[in-house]
């Protein structure tokens, strides 16, 4: 019985102990590793159900302040019924919206 509550003491208090050095304070990343910002072009939404592309015109100029395009995707995808004639089935046009995701180098902090 004795030996057991030893054992269980002892138990007890490596896991604590183990408990303890899990929740030290752990250290910011060297200030060699770059951090980086990021940023989304998506389409704008004009009213209900009307949306305007991104401009090509804001990809370029985010590209050329140091912006890396890291990614593209359809943001939007539209269908639209267009009635043509009576006995000819509806067309249906689609339009997709593209948004744009961006990444660059965060300035290293001196």
């Amino acid at each position: 019985m004795r030996h057991a509550a030893l054992l269980y003491l002892v138990a007890g208090l490596v896991a604590g102990a183990a408990l303890v050095w899990g929740q030290r304070e752990r250290l910011a990343p060297a200030r060699e590793i770059p951090t980086w910002e990021y940023r989304a072009l998506a389409p704008q939404e004009m009213g209900k159900g009307r949306y305007q592309q991104v401009s090509w015109d804001m990809v370029q100029s985010l590209g050329a302040q140091g912006w890396e395009l890291v990614g593209v995707t359809s943001w939007v995808i539209r269908n639209d019924e267009h009635l043509g004639s009576l006995d000819a089935p509806p067309k249906v046009v689609t339009q997709n919206y593209v948004a744009y995701y961006f990444k660059r180098q965060r300035p290293m902090e001196r």
